[in-house]
């Protein structure tokens, strides 16, 4: 099977079926900043694109990178170019900082209740502060930032209620460490299903005499429905990192990315860009996509973009940006930046392209949701439900709109 690369300066596939769009010339170029908080009480700070025509298109994440004690935060090089020109080319965008980064260092006292922030040196303090930061996290607490993007994705899907979004269609954007944590994101939505709550009085014993116990909440699956990843288009890493806070992720990486690129109805694509010069990198960008696109070869030479590829015809989205360049993460996007805009993301969110999603109302206040880990069932890519398995609980109808945090612990990040 001939294979689809992406490259610098040219695109292998992609302009084999279509022709390259121009960006309009029309648009306003301005961003809006904004605060949304966690499930876990943190105040994110970041900043939203508007698209001039909200409701078609992708909504895509921008996810910066950063190093442990080192920090980052997505004023890095490049993000604001890249988001504007999205935003220009009528995508809606969010930017953010991480917990602990750039803006995003404020807490509530709900904050420190919550079992998974009991290691921070902090939480032994008898006055609680109301800030964090980078330089306080331990290595093992770094994983929890991916219920960041949780909360982001339920901001999108508050802006897609208030008609200014279309979460039906999401792109994520990730550099380095940030995109592994994307990585671990996508994944984890595909074992995300609503649910119905049903709640089922435990037994009073023999003959009843003892007295009734409390209530059982049971999270059952609405098998019919679609998992939350289905609203997934694709996902961008910019030299992802097989390290999240310097302990090494490489195995489970390469499971989350499988998991994300199951066949399904609509197949989620994934797009590798790396400086070649930068190797550890780039054979590890080359590795995931040998997984994910089995029979994959990169092509050493320039090719010739007016000649025909044939690749699976629900992966043509899916391949490689490469550089010969030192450059990692958002630094990339000095090269990568127009690849990425006008190569990639404007022909697969073209009206028909890429089984795009039309505008629909999520009504997220009216929903309930809950995990199902497992194996994903490799014919439907939704997970195989025991009918005797609860679900573990993501949201309840009467909670907040945000996601509850992920159980690490399901998705092999064990500390």
């Amino acid at each position: 099977m001939t294979n689809f690369t992406l490259k610098a300066g040219s695109l292998v596939l992609i302009l084999s079926f279509f022709t390259l769009l121009a960006i309009p010339g029309t648009v306003k170029a301005e961003s809006e900043s904004i605060n949304f908080r966690t499930h876990d009480g943190v105040l994110l700070s970041g900043k939203f694109y508007a698209s001039p025509k909200p409701k078609d298109g992708a909504s895509i994440i921008l996810l910066h990178d950063f190093t442990f004690k080192k920090g980052g935060d997505s004023s890095q090089e490049g993000w604001e170019k890249l988001a504007l020109d999205l935003q220009a080319a009528g995508q809606s965008v969010l930017s953010f900082d991480f917990r602990g980064h750039g803006k995003s260092i404020g807490v509530n006292p709900n904050f420190w209740q919550q079992p998974h922030n009991f290691a921070l040196p902090a939480a032994k303090m008898a006055t609680k502060p109301a800030k964090i930061n980078f330089s306080e996290l331990t290595s093992a607490y770094y994983p929890n930032l991916v219920n960041d993007i949780a909360a982001a994705k339920s901001f999108l899907d508050i802006k897609n209620d208030d008609g200014e979004a279309n979460s039906s269609n999401i792109i994520v954007i990730g550099a380095g460490e940030g995109a592994t944590l994307g990585a671990l994101w996508m994944a984890s939505e595909w074992r995300r299903l609503s649910c119905t709550v049903e709640d089922i009085p435990q037994s009073g014993g023999i003959l009843n005499l003892k007295a009734i116990g409390p209530k059982r909440i049971y999270l059952k699956a609405n098998a019919a429905e679609d998992a939350e990843g289905s609203a997934q288009l694709s996902g961008i890493w910019l030299s992802i990192s097989p390290t999240i806070a310097g302990k090494n992720y490489s195995t489970q990486i390469q499971s989350w990315v499988k998991d994300i690129t199951m066949p399904r109805t609509r197949r989620v694509q994934m797009v590798f860009v790396t400086g070649t010069e930068d190797k550890t990198r780039d054979d590890f960008s080359l590795s995931l996509l040998k997984r994910v696109k089995p029979g994959f070869t990169r092509e050493e030479k320039k090719a010739d973009p007016k000649a025909k590829f044939r690749t699976a015809a629900d992966q043509k989205f899916t391949g490689e940006f490469k550089y010969k360049s030192k450059k990692v993460g958002s630094k990339l996007l000095d090269e990568a930046n127009d690849d990425i805009v006008k190569q990639y993301i404007m022909p697969m969110t073209k009206k028909g392209e890429n089984e795009l999603r039309t505008f629909s109302r999520k009504k997220i206040e009216d929903a309930s949701y809950s995990w199902f880990f497992g194996p994903l069932d490799p014919k439907t890519g939704k997970p195989n439900i025991p009918i005797t398995q609860m679900g573990i609980p993501a949201k309840f109808t009467y909670d907040q709109d945000r996601i509850m945090p992920l159980p690490l612990k399901y998705m092999g990040i064990l500390n």
